[in-house]
């Protein structure tokens, strides 16, 4: 009888409102933390992909950088750059400076000629044209 009393006892205690709400509490806090950890574990994983595409970005960069600096690094972009920037040659070679040719909205015979030495054509047909094409 006594176990029986026990029970009894234990029953009604569960099922009291205190204790229900007690529990409905418990559930409710540890929902609301299990809830904030999935959230704050699904922000870090998109934190970590795009620090992941950031990295290869850099790793791109990086190689592109590493093979201009190499090329940076040759005797010939050495000596195109002093040419270039300087104004340098080399003993013996001098420098040609064709004029550009502008189009003009209304052509006339003489500037049919320089317009089709102008842009648009292979250097060297440019060449034989400004020297073997009469501007008369």
């Amino acid at each position: 009888m006594r176990n029986q009393h026990q029970k009894q006892f234990l029953k009604r205690v569960l099922t009291s409102r205190g204790i229900i709400v007690f529990e409905v509490l418990i559930i409710a806090f540890l929902l609301i933390g299990i809830s904030k950890e999935i959230i704050r574990r699904v922000s870090l994983r998109q934190e970590i992909t795009t620090l992941e595409k950031q990295i290869t970005e850099l790793e791109s960069q990086n190689r592109s950088l590493g093979e201009y600096v190499a090329s940076i690094n040759t005797e010939s972009f050495k000596e195109k750059e002093a040419r270039k920037r300087l104004n340098l040659q080399k003993p013996g070679e001098s420098l040609l400076i064709l004029p550009e040719t502008k189009s003009l909205s209304n052509e006339t015979p003489e500037n049919s000629i320089s317009n089709s030495i102008g842009k648009g054509k292979s250097n060297p047909l440019r060449w034989w044209r400004y020297f073997f094409t009469s501007s008369t």
